[in-house]
């Protein structure tokens, strides 16, 4: 009877319908399309548009499984029909181990960039944030970036990242970067850092869910900690800009009995140094119509800038606790969640008088704590 079942599962995968059938599966779920050695994709980025690329166009991909289960190369080719300009990237990723993981990173990328994004939001390339923006993308910026980082897991849930990065960020148009220091203005296209460091993940317990490159963490049973120092030096690889900057992150999920459950994040953060505004800490927003819990989303990207800083969200699950009693409502299957997000920031002397933000068109300063409720 098993050798039955087992020959009817093999002559069933032989079928080039169900074939097919994975293949797009495969492609909807993890946004590539495997073919051999190659990954195709993300096939969500193969065409976007925004108001400075027009008609964007993208190829790009990764090697599959197939090709190695240690090393995965990437690349990515795009191009604005708009501003005619043709925008790469490329890497590549090396694991020595898996369990625990111990890998090497090191890419290049020349290509737009929304700076005040949050990390779980869409990227400005995607068909989808192209089709749901609320507001025109005329603030995304060129970035040259070179990076390279080694991430060493000493066990489950501790770990250490150490990154070097050179970025340049140049002004996009006829508008340059405008500074001012000893009541002198200074204009420049281009900022320049180079930067190392260091990231500590403590999470006891911490579990996950894994590929042979990628892994999602899906919780730990006590609050996670992320601490994540940087420092720019000066007058390396054209490094303009000497600072300090350390951001620690607490987050946490835990069950509240008949209640429901509850997620929350604490994030700190301080920079020390005179910077231009796009150095400094860009609060998330969100100019989409899709809910991104870690984003403010009545706040437009780069509306609010600081350099120390507090943050929270904290979100309840109530699981039907009140719908539940409500008969019609019952049968809907329809849920309660409450959503609280807040920040407050300030800015030093220095970078004030550095930035003028009176004279930046729609960046402000945090003057109160910035509050949204659901």
């Amino acid at each position: 009877m098993k050798k039955t079942i087992y020959h009817m599962i093999d002559t069933l995968k032989s079928l080039p319908v169900f074939k097919t059938y994975v293949d797009i599966i495969q492609m909807i779920t993890i946004g590539y399309y495997i073919k051999g050695n190659f990954e195709w994709g993300p096939v969500g980025s193969i065409y976007s548009f925004n108001q400075i690329e027009g008609n964007r166009f993208k190829i790009g991909g990764r090697t599959s499984n197939k090709f190695s289960k240690k090393l995965m190369l990437d690349g990515h080719l795009a191009y604005g029909t708009k501003d005619q300009d043709f925008k790469y990237g490329g890497g590549l990723l090396y694991m020595f181990d898996k369990n625990p993981r111990r890998c090497i990173n090191l890419s290049y990328k020349r290509d737009l960039e929304q700076l005040g994004e949050s990390q779980n939001a869409f990227g400005q390339d995607f068909l989808f944030t192209s089709l749901i923006r609320r507001n025109p993308s005329t603030r995304l910026s060129m970035v040259e970036q070179f990076q390279g980082y080694y991430e060493h897991e000493w066990m489950t849930g501790f770990s250490n990242t150490l990154t070097l990065t050179h970025r340049d960020l140049h002004a996009i148009g006829n508008t340059p970067f405008i500074n001012y220091q000893n009541k002198d203005t200074l204009y420049t296209r281009i900022i320049t850092t180079s930067e190392i460091g260091l990231l500590t993940h403590l999470a006891y317990k911490e579990r996950f869910v894994s590929g042979e490159f990628e892994r999602v963490s899906i919780g730990a049973q006590y609050p996670t900690l992320d601490i994540n120092y940087g420092y720019g030096i000066p007058n390396v690889w054209n490094g303009n800009y000497e600072y300090h900057r350390i951001q620690l992150n607490l987050r946490h999920w835990f069950n509240i009995g008949t209640l429901g459950w509850s997620r929350y994040n604490i994030e700190a953060g301080k920079i020390w140094g005179r910077l231009p505004y796009p150095l400094l800490k860009n609060h998330e927003g969100n100019e989409t119509f899709w809910w991104d819990e870690t984003a403010f989303n009545l706040m437009n990207y780069n509306e609010f800038v600081s350099d120390q800083y507090l943050s929270f969200y904290y979100t309840h699950h109530f699981g039907g606790f009140f719908l539940n009693k409500i008969p019609l409502m019952r049968r809907l299957k329809w849920r309660e969640v409450g959503y609280l997000k807040g920040v407050i920031g300030t800015i030093t002397n220095e970078n004030k008088q550095y930035n003028n933000f009176d004279g930046i068109k729609d960046t402000y300063l945090l003057k109160k704590p910035y509050l949204k409720a659901v």
